[in-house]
């Protein structure tokens, strides 16, 4: 599977891609590693159905020098004190290794819960995970597609 990952601020200005290249780089396709979806109820001793559910993401990939750039907009972006900054759309393909989109996502008003750099000096191997949660009743906001 190959992931694509588009952070865009309410303003529309800086957006953060991931796994999409201008100059063909191949390699960057592969930075993310892995994407999980999934919808949270916010009561673990729930009864029944409620609307008390909220939509989170992972994003793990790999640190590499091509998206230092882009990983540091992540950082600002983490502990950016302007409320205005906080809320982010979300987009995400994810594609077939012969690069067809399988499936397309858009979450609308995403923020960070969780951000983590992982450097591991025995197998040299430096990863990132990036955790968001969907600000409270905006479940209505998330599109998805597959094609």
């Amino acid at each position: 599977m190959l992931y694509t990952v588009t952070i865009v601020p309410s303003d529309g200005k800086n957006i953060i891609e991931f796994g999409k290249t201008m100059d063909g780089d191949k390699d960057e396709k592969q930075i993310i590693t892995e994407v999980n979806i999934s919808f949270d109820t916010t009561d673990d001793d729930v009864r029944q159905k409620s609307n008390s559910m909220l939509a989170k993401l992972k994003i793990c990939g790999e640190i590499k020098p091509e998206i230092t750039d882009k990983l540091i907009a992540v950082f600002n972006w983490t502990r950016d004190p302007n409320q205005d900054q906080w809320y982010r759309t979300v987009e995400i393909e994810i594609k077939s290794s012969e690069n067809n989109v399988v499936r397309s996502y858009k979450f609308e008003k995403m923020f960070v819960v969780d951000y983590i750099e992982h450097y591991e000096k025995e197998d040299k191997k430096c990863t990132f995970e990036l955790e968001l949660t969907q600000k409270e009743n905006y479940l209505d906001n998330i599109n998805t597609a597959s094609c």
